[in-house]
């Protein structure tokens, strides 16, 4: 992660598995958000992923999207 960069630390739910190369986008309380290319990610825990992108360094804490039986 670049440190010279901003540092982002957003609550959500990937859209779409993350990929680097690509943009990343993200639902959030408020509604969606589009992020610049993604240049690195590191999963830090099965809740936790930091990436980073052409602009920021994010830390999202990840949602769990549960399944109405």
């Amino acid at each position: 992660m670049n440190p010279q960069k901003r540092n982002l630390e957003i609550t959500g739910r990937l859209i779409c598995p993350l990929t680097v190369g690509t943009a990343a986008f993200i639902a959030e309380n408020g509604g969606m958000r589009r992020t610049s290319k993604v240049l690195q990610m590191e999963k830090i825990s099965p809740d936790e992923i930091c990436f980073e992108t052409c602009n920021t360094n994010y830390r999202l804490h990840l949602i769990r999207q549960e399944v109405a039986v």
